[in-house]
């Protein structure tokens, strides 16, 4: 008798970075106040401090959820410009959205904190584009996933199509010049791959920090954006994870290739219409959802030869609804879910029923401000009126900012800096500094207890 051999787990290990806008107040922003208030703030349930402390009572930049939050480009030496905060190391797309949702968490306290001591409210906004007079920049969202080197690195033009018409599912939504936009982020893109992602903003950051095993490739993702909606984020994570597994695994086959991704990946952001097409490098002109069936065929290939979860086939069910009400043109079933179509409603096609003021572009660019802003409570308003689609639990949630990933690296992290805190010079996101020593982490998975009291075995009777 033959039996079947068990399945791989379908698994792909992720990192977000979160790049929140902090608007200039007095000729200044507070970045360097809030991270302050990070330091300042106790934690349930054992009343510990939200950032890891290091000796002489300095903290590092590690949270208690094996996160990071830091400043990001100074305007002057020492004083930053955003406020940066990250996922720790995740082992799938939920707990991706779990961790990404902490950060907001993590960004609200914050505000919070500074208001009750100074009296000032400093709002943090999780948007693609700001905008001083007339010039405008961007901040983003950067994905990081860990691939596999020797299976992906020569085949990964297979994912640029990809990353171009994503999109359609994951754009945040709002206004540039003054025109609404599926992916205004997708504005700043000029570079398909680049090392530097500052100026280029590059699909694909090119800088090779896998902070693990050279085996692996960090792949980061850098066209992407902040949203608020967690369908967005999970469906984000998840078909992103699901592609990356395709082309490691050798399931895409024959994936078009386009003529000019960069030109294209605006082209879709400029037409929340919808009617999206690509040109080819052979100068034919399709579908976008002709280029999704790649895509699709490859996912569903993949879940037949990998175990998956509740969460995997939940992904792939709300994927193939969603590319069919797009291609039927019907909007209207996607507002619960996608965030654009959802400022849509609530900006562009009914701003009267959810905002108190005339449905002119300045008060509706302010609007979206409101909605992209964590330390507002307008998206939480507008979740619970068009009842837009939620898969965390107050648990999960809760678990997310309070707590690392159980049995990660970053439960690891966060349990030997609590113990090792008076000799701790650093921490990195694959080692420790302790007393001059670098000790190297590699390992993302399986740190039980008892992994992790022989790793302080190591360090203590170094």
């Amino acid at each position: 008798m033959f039996y079947k051999t068990r399945c791989e787990l379908l698994r792909l290990w992720q990192g977000i970075e979160v790049e929140y806008c902090v608007p200039y107040i007095n000729g200044r922003t507070y970045v360097n106040e809030l991270l302050e208030m990070l330091t300042k703030l106790k934690m349930p349930p054992n009343n510990e401090e939200a950032l890891l402390a290091k000796k002489e009572g300095k903290y590092t930049q590690f949270l208690v959820n094996g996160g990071r939050a830091y400043g990001d480009m100074s305007s002057r030496l020492g004083v930053f410009d955003i406020l940066e905060i990250t996922t720790p190391e995740c082992s799938n797309p939920f707990e991706a959205l779990a961790y990404e949702k902490a950060t907001e968490v993590y960004a609200r306290m914050a505000s919070d904190k500074y208001e009750e001591e100074k009296g000032l409210r400093v709002h943090c906004y999780k948007m693609s584009v700001t905008k001083s007079e007339q010039e405008y920049t961007t901040r983003g969202l950067h994905e990081s996933y860990l691939v596999d080197r020797k299976n992906f690195e020569n085949k990964i033009n297979d994912i640029i199509p990809y990353l171009v018409i994503r999109q359609i599912f994951t754009g945040a939504g709002g206004y540039y010049f003054d025109r609404f936009l599926i992916s205004p982020r997708q504005m700043f893109v000029k570079a398909v791959i680049a090392e530097k992602v500052f100026g280029n903003w590059p699909l694909l950051g090119g800088i090779d920090e896998p902070h693990a095993d050279t085996k692996f490739r960090r792949l980061q993702i850098t066209n992407g954006e902040g949203t608020r909606s967690e369908w967005t984020i999970f469906m984000r994570q998840s078909i992103t994870s699901y592609v990356i597994k395709c082309i490691e695994q050798g399931f895409l086959k024959d994936v078009p290739r386009l003529k000019n991704p960069i030109e294209s990946t605006k082209l879709i952001a400029l037409s929340p219409e919808g009617d999206w097409s690509v040109e080819l490098e052979n100068g034919k002109e399709v579908s976008i959802f002709e280029i999704f069936s790649h895509y699709l065929e490859g996912i569903e290939k993949l879940f037949e030869n990998m175990e998956i979860n509740d969460h995997d086939r939940y992904a792939l069910k709300e994927l193939k609804f969603m590319l069919k009400k797009f291609e039927e043109g019907d909007f209207e079933a996607l507002k619960e879910r996608v965030e654009w179509i959802t400022k849509l409603e609530v900006l562009e096609w009914n701003f009267s029923k959810y905002f108190e003021a005339d449905d002119t572009k300045e008060n509706k660019i302010i609007a979206n401000n409101q909605y992209s802003a964590i330390t507002d409570y307008t998206y939480e308003r507008i979740q619970d009126e068009l009842k837009l689609i939620t898969l965390l639990s107050d648990e999960d949630l809760s678990k997310a900012v309070l707590f690392p990933p159980s049995n990660s690296r970053a439960y690891a992290r966060v349990e030997l800096a609590h113990i090792l805190k008076d000799r701790l010079e650093d921490i990195g996101w694959a080692g420790f500094v302790i007393d001059g020593v670098r000790y190297p982490m590699l390992e993302l998975d399986s740190w039980t207890r008892e992994k992790i009291i022989d790793f302080l075995n190591k360090i203590i009777h170094k």
